[in-house]
């Protein structure tokens, strides 16, 4: 039999399936983020929809035995049982939340120390608050807010819920109990009532019913996983080692995690979730502005990746250029919606190639700056998983930009693997794959330490004042 993880992204749906003899095959449909305005990060849900049933049709005739899902976390999308979606989803990467972040703020420290990570827009807490100021009548017709997960489960299955892992990532979750916040919730003037229920990662939520299978192209009748958001689903496809490993996962956004086996202390500039284990949780560094910038640096300068890859290989670095990859504000360590990218140093000689060469150094420079602010006491392991892998430039910069060895994931999308594996558990069949790395030893890389200073310099001088 075969097991189907649905991966929702941010920018793409992938599909992973999982043959009976292991082998994985992988499609993906792209879909759009939209800014109707400044600071707006959106997607209609009916565009995952759209991706699920084009991707699905390409599945081979075979029955499937689970679905399994992972999907962009933090985001909102708000559904009445009626109507379905009420308004487009807003996501990670939304700024408008930060209107509401002085209200959070008079709640005092003892919440933030229950929630055990800071108030920041683009978690689900502060879109929602903003929704029932901005649109009290939307809030008041709202049955439930799921994240972007969630909701494409309960279209496939018509059961409502949610998982750990997602709820932990909306802020309105004790970390320390394990359950929704009422008390919290109630002095935020918010609805209970209005959040699901939550189960077990990998435990069943429903089958594909026949209107699901309308919507979605899924074959009608398929056991469904409760599943898990994208990080700790690729944590659990890539069976992260407790403690001693940290894991960089480059999408859209850069997550750089560590498992724990005890709820760490509260710290202002880092994340602290869930994982689908009870009892085991994840630190993160969590920058905003990864493939999301990247791919904005390619479209504008008007170049393709197999092209500037196969010409980057001869030219120079451009270490006279910097780049701030804050498109979209930033989380890790800085706490700042208002950041903005900016190059700092163009030159007559710069050329398109130079500016997207740039734009690999800004991130990866935002990458190293997360690991500082993650740690690396007892760290013994680095590892880098995510689409961006199949790029050996890539990898090797990383490498030398962080001055460790790295060991590179060689297969698919681990998140959409996790989910895989996640489906096939809560249909009560044990998967676990073997994986598979490649090494990429660190190359001495003269004038790389100043250059993250100047790095680190440049934001300071723009934004240390605000």
């Amino acid at each position: 039999m075969n097991h189907l993880g649905v991966d929702l992204g941010t920018a793409s749906l992938k599909l992973l399936l999982v043959t009976s003899d292991g082998a994985e095959q992988i499609w993906s449909q792209p879909y759009a983020v939209t800014s109707p305005r400044p600071g707006f990060a959106e997607t209609e849900p009916s565009a995952w929809l759209v991706a699920l049933r084009k991707a699905s049709a390409q599945l081979p005739a075979e029955p499937l035995a689970s679905v399994g899902l992972s999907g962009q976390m933090h985001g909102i999308v708000p559904c009445s049982f009626k109507r379905g979606a009420l308004h487009p989803a807003i996501l990670w990467a939304d700024q408008r939340g930060k209107d509401v972040l002085t209200r959070l703020g008079e709640l005092g420290p003892e919440s933030v120390r229950r929630v055990r990570n800071s108030w920041a827009s683009g978690m689900a807490v502060t879109s929602i608050l903003w929704l029932q100021e901005n649109y009290p009548a939307l809030y008041a017709e709202t049955d439930v807010f799921l994240t972007p997960k969630d909701y494409l489960r309960w279209v496939m299955t018509g059961e409502v819920g949610t998982d750990p892992s997602d709820a932990s990532g909306t802020l309105l979750y004790d970390l320390a109990q394990g359950g929704w916040m009422t008390d919290l919730l109630e002095r935020m003037g918010l609805d209970p009532r209005k959040l699901p229920t939550i189960f077990d990662s990998a435990s069943l939520a429903g089958t594909v019913t026949t209107e699901g299978a309308r919507q979605t192209g899924l074959p009608e009748g398929v056991a469904v996983g409760v599943g898990a958001g994208d990080t700790p689903a690729a944590i659990f496809g890539s069976n992260l080692p407790v403690g001693d490993t940290l894991q960089i996962s480059i999408g859209s956004g850069t997550q750089v995690v560590r498992l724990l086996p005890k709820l760490p202390e509260f710290n202002p500039s880092l994340n602290v979730f869930e994982s689908v284990r009870a009892g085991v949780y994840y630190q993160m560094a969590g920058m905003l502005n990864g493939g999301v910038a990247l791919e904005w640096v390619r479209k504008t300068v008007g170049l393709d990746w197999s092209s500037f890859y196969s010409n980057i290989k001869q030219k120079e670095a451009p270490l006279d250029l910097v780049f701030l990859p804050y498109l979209t504000g930033e989380r890790t360590p800085y706490l700042n919606p208002d950041a903005r990218a900016c190059w700092a140093g163009l030159g007559l000689h710069h050329q398109p190639n130079d500016l997207l060469h740039s734009a690999l150094l800004g991130v990866a420079c935002s990458v190293r700056l997360g690991v500082q602010t993650l740690g690396t006491g007892g760290v013994i392991h680095f590892r880098l998983v995510g689409g961006s892998t199949r790029y050996v430039f890539w990898n090797q910069m990383l490498a030398n930009v962080l001055q460790v060895r790295l060991s590179v994931s060689t297969q698919g999308d681990i998140s959409a693997r996790g989910a895989a594996m996640l489906g096939a558990e809560a249909a009560g069949l044990k998967w676990i794959p073997q994986q598979e790395f490649q090494t990429y030893e660190p190359q001495p890389w003269p004038g790389i330490d100043d250059y993250f200073r100047r790095f680190q310099d440049l934001y300071a001088r723009l934004y240390s004042d605000k």
